[in-house]
């Protein structure tokens, strides 16, 4: 081929490509798929036209990629720390209006607190809890007025409060998908909760004794609920407040700043429930002592969430970040055969999902109106009325510790359940894997799939403490292992065995998805969990008497049937991240793929040089 037919063949496939390497937002699909087409030209070029300017023009372009490719690299090595130096102090600039917005509303709703306990001394009790009041008026009298912090052991307390701190701040941040009025009201209820706390300890004489132990470990969790509290506004401002983009588009960009800016917030949390049941409980340290950790706590919190991402703002960012246009009504193909991190597989099991949401929701409906109405005539007529998401919630907040009265009903219809509904996601993601158009319904899978179930759900009913946390920190696994049997036809044994294998490729990555479908799944739950949800019903409730026993019961059963359907619409998700990531890790393991795409290459080539 003359060396002018070539260059006019592939003119258009390099100015692409040098278009693709000027642009800020890179599409990565894009860009391996020209990189792979340039190499092949330049090669081409350098058997053909070895002293000829479009070997060198060539060479160039190739450059720039290996130089992209390379700096990609060493980015992700150095991932942690731009995090932490760079991501999130921008994320906080971004969005430093609702931050002081959370820190105002937090403000003024602790001066309430202040002021009506003043005007009502009933005040206090109403909102700390009248037994929580006796108590700690006993402990005065005892000469101890902090005694409350010095009762339990150091590491129960350090759990509890751990997960007490960390639920209510997923539930500050989860509910500003309300148009952020959730999140509002809880930095109110919880802002005036502080005010009459310390009010009542004023009241008595006691400031300076309570400020000096409260507010040792309250500096960091006080100021963490604030920024939660900004999360949460955040997340809620992209549906009140789109701008340029569309609201799906605005909502997209918040739930991701939000999101990370929660992630940053995580570690402050631990760090206070440390400081609480660790240091507060020795109250016979000095002064001065305990003043200084105060001091440095909040010198902590101003410098970094403040002072850090302002300094940083007016030099610039080394790494800015980049928000490409989301475009809502996208339809991108999901790439089974490729490694991806833990975004690419939850962003890819969100299309799964939004593809084959008319293939699911019916048979979900329907298996959850199963499940309502098993739980509402097979549980004991004994206990009060629960459903299984309030189960659900009973593990999530006792998850250190042995349930005391869960009724083993609930695990058949759990398991039974859950099984089907990810027999049927499995399948889904089969043939959508393999283009085949025609579901393979096979018995023992689906017997297998319920197997598991019934053992995982056995398991939570069975286990106590860590076993329990252990447990529920391996659902990714159990996950995986459901579509390694079903995929390839496993048995049992042997599906276990490759899972073991896929574990251990990127145990890494395994772990960091585990934590982020666990927190989704704990945001959906306090979603679930949310009292505006409820309120139309019991307000139905209020205009029936007690002698319209049908009709609460009706209500109750659409009640059950609400929360079940709700909590089970998420478990699509679950499984479709937990399968995606084993095609991932099967693609280390193995390379398949790149094993295809060399052989194509070098198959390519051979047709060229002949």
């Amino acid at each position: 081929m003359k060396e002018t037919r070539f260059i006019a063949q592939n003119k258009e496939k390099w100015e692409e490509s040098q278009k693709l390497l000027e642009a800020p937002a890179k599409d990565p699909e894009k860009l391996t798929s020209l990189f792979t087409q340039v190499v092949d030209d330049l090669s081409y070029s350098r058997t053909y036209y070895p002293n000829r300017s479009v070997r060198v023009y060539l060479n160039k372009i190739a450059r720039e990629y290996f130089s992209i490719i390379y700096g990609q690299q060493k980015e992700k090595k150095n991932r942690f720390k731009q995090f932490w130096l760079e991501e999130l102090p921008q994320i906080v600039i971004f969005s430093r209006k609702p931050l002081i917005v959370s820190l105002l509303i937090f403000l003024f709703s602790a001066s309430v607190g202040i002021f009506s306990s003043i005007k009502d001394p009933q005040f206090t009790s109403s909102i700390l809890g009248e037994q929580y009041v006796a108590m700690t008026k006993a402990n005065i009298e005892k000469g101890d007025p902090m005694a409350v912090y010095k009762e339990a052991h150091e590491v129960d307390m350090f759990l509890g409060i751990t997960m007490n701190n960390l639920r209510v701040a997923f539930q500050t941040y989860v509910l500003g998908i309300f148009l952020s009025i959730g999140t509002i009201a809880i930095l109110l209820y919880n802002g005036i909760m502080v005010g009459c706390f310390q009010f009542f300890f004023v009241e008595r004489g006691l400031f300076a004794e309570s400020a000096l132990t409260i507010w040792l470990h309250g500096t960091l969790e006080i100021s963490s609920i604030i920024l939660a509290g900004g999360a949460g506004i955040t997340l809620g401002s992209g549906l009140v407040f789109p701008g340029t983009y569309s609201r799906l588009q605005a909502f997209q960009i918040s739930a991701m700043r939000s999101l990370k800016l929660m992630l940053g917030i995580t570690p402050v949390f631990v760090l206070a429930a440390l400081i609480e049941s660790f240091l507060t409980r020795y109250t016979e340290v000095p002064d001065f002592i305990r003043l200084i950790l105060i001091l440095m706590s909040a010198a902590f919190i101003v410098g970094y969430f403040v002072v850090y991402p302002w300094q940083k703002s007016k030099k610039g960012f080394d790494h800015p970040l980049v928000e490409v246009q989301l475009p809502p009504s996208a339809n991108e193909p999901i790439h089974y055969d490729k490694i991806k991190n833990v975004a690419e597989i939850v962003k890819d099991a969100f299309i799964f999902y939004k593809k084959y949401a008319n293939k699911l929701f019916g048979p979900i409906a329907i298996i959850s109106l199963m499940m309502a109405l098993g739980e509402f005539f097979l549980a004991d007529p004994r206990s009060d009325p629960r459903s299984l998401v309030d189960w659900w919630s009973d593990i999530v907040n006792n998850l250190f510790y042995t349930l005391k009265t869960p009724e083993p009903v609930y695990i058949f219809i759990n398991a039974a359940g859950t099984g089907l509904i990810i027999y049927l996601v499995v399948g889904l993601l089969n043939n959508d894997a393999t283009n085949s158009a025609r579901r393979r319904f096979g018995w023992q899978s689906m017997i297998q799939i319920l197997i598991i179930s019934g053992l995982i759900f056995a398991g939570i009913y069975a286990l106590e403490g860590w076993g329990k946390f252990l447990l529920m920190l391996t659902f990714v696994i159990f996950l995986m292992y459901t579509f390694a049997q079903h995929a390839e036809r496993k048995d049992l044994i042997k599906g276990f065995s490759r899972t073991w294998d896929l574990s251990f490729v990127n145990f890494g990555d395994v772990m960091l998805i585990q934590f982020v479908l666990l927190l989704m799944a704990l945001s959906f739950q306090l979603i679930l969990s949310a009292p505006l949800i409820y309120f139309y019903n019991s307000l139905f409730k209020w205009n029936f008497t007690e002698s319209d026993k049908w009709a609460k019961a009706a209500l109750e059963l659409i009640e059950i049937f609400v929360k079940v359907f709700g909590f089970n619409l998420i478990i699509p998700i679950l499984t479709a991240s937990a399968a995606l990531l084993y095609f991932s890790l099967s693609e280390i393991l193995s390379a398949d793929h790149l094993k295809r795409s060399i052989r194509m290459l070098e198959n390519k080539y051979q047709k060229i040089r002949r």
